[in-house]
């Protein structure tokens, strides 16, 4: 079988983590809750109204959870991408000290 495009849930996969705020922003979530004020902090050079739509995609798709104190924290499906992240960058990792 030739494929000559990858499917759709390919695209959305690798469109959120192409995009660093989105990227930057999973990798500094995690099962607890983080203050958005915390988050804001960790993820440098990301304005407040970037942050507040990342996090309201985030949320569209399932990816974190919103407490009434503007907490966050990732869903199970969250962690599952930020896993496949780590694993992507673990690769990468290899891949540049086996080029050198």
């Amino acid at each position: 079988m030739v494929m000559r495009d990858v499917n759709i849930g390919t695209k959305v996969g690798l469109a959120l983590l192409n995009d660093r705020w989105y990227a930057l922003t999973l990798s500094n979530l995690g099962q607890q809750p983080a203050d958005f004020m915390v988050l804001r902090r960790r993820v440098r050079g990301l304005s407040t109204l970037k942050l507040l739509t990342v996090l309201a995609k985030m949320s569209q798709l399932g990816l974190i959870t919103e407490s009434d104190h503007y907490q966050y924290q990732l869903t199970s499906t969250g962690l599952e991408l930020q896993k496949s992240l780590q694993a992507l960058e673990a690769w990468g990792d290899r891949m540049i000290v086996a080029m050198h």
